[in-house]
């Protein structure tokens, strides 16, 4: 594994509920990473961040040991903006539709439509999407234990080209 996040794609992952559907999505930069995080901040700070609202005041409520202050404390996507990691790391899918924003042309004095498929998907396709560029960035994350993050981490230390 590079410790370039341009030299690090995914293989076609199968989209679970659309079949014969796949997309591929790359490593993000640590710049990237940082983005997310700090879309996800502002969009806190702003109260657009999904239902995490709830989650704190729950938190507040009940303490870190309730079941779905829990839940949300172990989602790797907590932390990140979700349309920030889509964007950065999506690479190609198995859709018509073009990944990146285009804008259909109108006629005479109508300057056309911008088309955005990625603002298109629904809540559990960007979930996904966002989940699997994170899987393939910060796969620690994704440990369930610090003995499998550890053993990860061992993986891919023997894994990473000797200089």
């Amino acid at each position: 594994m590079s410790i370039f996040a341009s030299h690090v794609q995914s293989d076609p992952i199968p989209i679970p509920w659309d079949p014969p559907h796949w997309v591929r999505v790359r490593k993000i930069t640590g710049r990237q990473v940082e983005s997310a995080q700090l879309a996800h901040r502002d969009g806190l700070a702003l109260g657009s961040a999904r239902s995490w609202a709830t989650t704190f005041r729950r938190m507040l409520e009940k303490g870190a040991d309730d079941p779905e202050v829990r839940k949300a404390i172990a989602n790797p996507l907590t932390g990140y903006d979700r349309f920030s990691l889509v964007r950065a790391g999506l690479v190609a899918w198995s859709y018509p539709e073009s990944i990146k924003p285009v804008t259909v042309k109108g006629n005479g004095t109508d300057p056309g439509v911008v088309v955005d498929a990625v603002e298109d998907l629904d809540d559990e396709a960007v979930d996904f999407i966002a989940t699997e560029v994170l899987r393939l960035t910060k796969p620690g994350l994704f440990a369930a234990t610090e003995e499998d993050a550890a053993a990860l981490q061992r993986e891919l230390q023997a894994a990473a080209p000797v200089s």
